[in-house]
């Protein structure tokens, strides 16, 4: 009994030495000191076989370094609202071909989601992607759509869970490059601390 106890406690801690060393390997590869070096072994290497081939002459864009680029749909057609009041309150993402158009979509998704008639949807706060952007203060432009609140220059909210009516890919992998990083800051944080 105390063997197969033992055997437990030692597969748990070599499970748990695993996930240190996963946890371990992603913070550093998402730090910024191995993507400086990352970007700077690539301008490297792209400069040296520009170099060798003599007429290769494109240099890495600054899109190919910043991530996830919202689409072309996105950037035209996307709305953003808020469903709900007070502490209850979602976000919705859809794309639609105009505010109207935007604003009946979004009742119609909801009624129907949350089981109410039309008339009892409470949406607020409706604003198109160029609203979003003009507003927004990150640099990266893309991401001012999930930004809900700031402090001076700096986002203090960033919306949580929201709804998303549209599969547009290139919105839900911004949402999830942009938690990604807020969980690696958090952790990032976390090690700080503890390192006191």
């Amino acid at each position: 009994m105390a063997h197969d106890d033992l055997a437990v406690l030692v597969g748990v801690g070599i499970l748990a030495l695993a996930c240190l060393f996963v946890c371990g390997l992603y913070v550093y590869r998402s730090s910024d000191t191995c993507r400086n070096r990352n970007r700077k072994r690539r301008s490297e290497t792209h400069a040296s076989g520009a170099q060798a081939s003599g007429s290769n002459r494109e240099s890495f864009s600054d899109e190919a370094m910043m991530g996830t680029q919202l689409s072309h749909c996105c950037k035209t057609s996307l709305y953003r609202a808020v469903f709900g009041s007070g502490h209850d309150e979602r976000i919705v993402f859809l794309i639609a071909g105009n505010r109207d158009d935007a604003r009946k979509r979004a009742t119609i998704a909801l009624a129907a989601i949350h089981g109410v008639a039309t008339h009892e949807v409470s949406l607020c706060k409706l604003a198109s992607f160029r609203e979003l952007i003009d507003i927004g203060v990150s640099e990266d432009e893309d991401l001012r759509v999930f930004e809900m609140a700031w402090k001076g220059e700096n986002v203090s909210a960033w919306a949580e869970h929201p709804l998303f009516l549209t599969d547009d890919s290139s919105l839900l992998g911004k949402w999830a490059e942009l938690y990604a990083d807020l969980a690696r800051e958090l952790a990032t944080s976390a090690i700080d601390r503890a390192r006191g």
